[in-house]
């Protein structure tokens, strides 16, 4: 089996991932836009401000007319649970009905079919993680931040590289940035747009964006791109001698043979 390689040959992939459907996420997709990077935003559906009602607290939640800001490009909106419960303590139905109604909400306000998500709290458990995959969800962030930037090997407990306020993230990055990977490597930093009020740290974010954007040799993607082109790819059906490859997915992809990238286009079989 051939290496994967990410969209167009790649072998670096930069996503973002912020909880909660706050109201301070307004600023954040205006910066996210001006650097053309992409991300995903974790949304408690049933958790709103009221219309009219000025935001107060670092904590507010958007309204719903707001929330229409998810809807440019390069945003994916992804389940938090209807009210944002913790999974483990849930009873069978209230854990279906937090992702399922959540999804549900969610692909009704946004014309979408939802299917990533991340754990309220970021707690969960084998039954969780079970309730999920029945849900249709593809993928599901913990909290876990581990400094790797290596591609998930359980996407239902996707662990990201680390939080915004990690002092490490600034090494992580130019790592990230400077060094020519063997195979595919993915930076994702995650959090809670109020945190940056808390901080006063704004500004770093638009710093960490600004060397992280316009690059050639990155893949900007949200967290299902990500995460539905890596299934895709596993996807991959090769000959008995190894030989030839075949693709039966609806998406192109990319592999490394002997250092050039070769595409395999839906429905294709390529000899290798």
């Amino acid at each position: 089996m051939l290496p994967i390689l990410f969209p167009n040959g790649l072998k670096k992939a930069f996503t973002l991932s912020y909880d909660d459907g706050c109201y301070d996420d307004l600023k954040l997709i205006e910066m996210m836009r001006k650097y053309g990077v992409r991300g995903t935003f974790n949304i408690s559906s049933g958790i709103t401000r009221p219309e009219g009602q000025q935001p107060c607290g670092s904590w507010e939640r958007m309204t719903l007319s707001e929330r229409k800001n998810y809807l440019h490009d390069g945003i994916e909106t992804a389940v938090h649970g209807v009210t944002h419960r913790d999974f483990t303590k849930l009873t069978e139905p209230e854990l279906i009905y937090e992702i399922m109604g959540d999804k549900s909400a969610l692909e009704a306000e946004f014309g979408c079919i939802v299917r990533g998500a991340a754990y309220p709290y970021g707690s969960f458990d084998d039954r969780s993680v079970e309730a999920l995959a029945k849900c249709g969800i593809k993928y599901c962030r913990t909290v876990w931040s581990d400094h790797s930037m290596a591609m998930p090997t359980d996407w239902l407990r996707l662990r990201p590289t680390a939080h915004h306020n990690d002092p490490e993230l600034p090494e992580i990055i130019e790592s990230f940035l400077s060094t020519e990977p063997e195979a595919r490597r993915m930076l994702y930093i995650w959090g809670h747009t109020p945190e940056f009020n808390q901080k006063n740290n704004w500004q770093m974010m638009e710093d960490y964006l600004a060397r992280l954007s316009g690059r050639s040799d990155v893949y900007y993607a949200t967290n299902l791109e990500i995460c539905e082109y890596d299934l895709a790819a596993k996807s991959l059906e090769y000959s008995a001698d190894g030989s030839m490859v075949y693709n039966p997915t609806a998406t192109a992809i990319w592999l490394d043979k002997s250092g050039t990238p070769i595409e395999i286009k839906p429905g294709e079989t390529v000899g290798v």
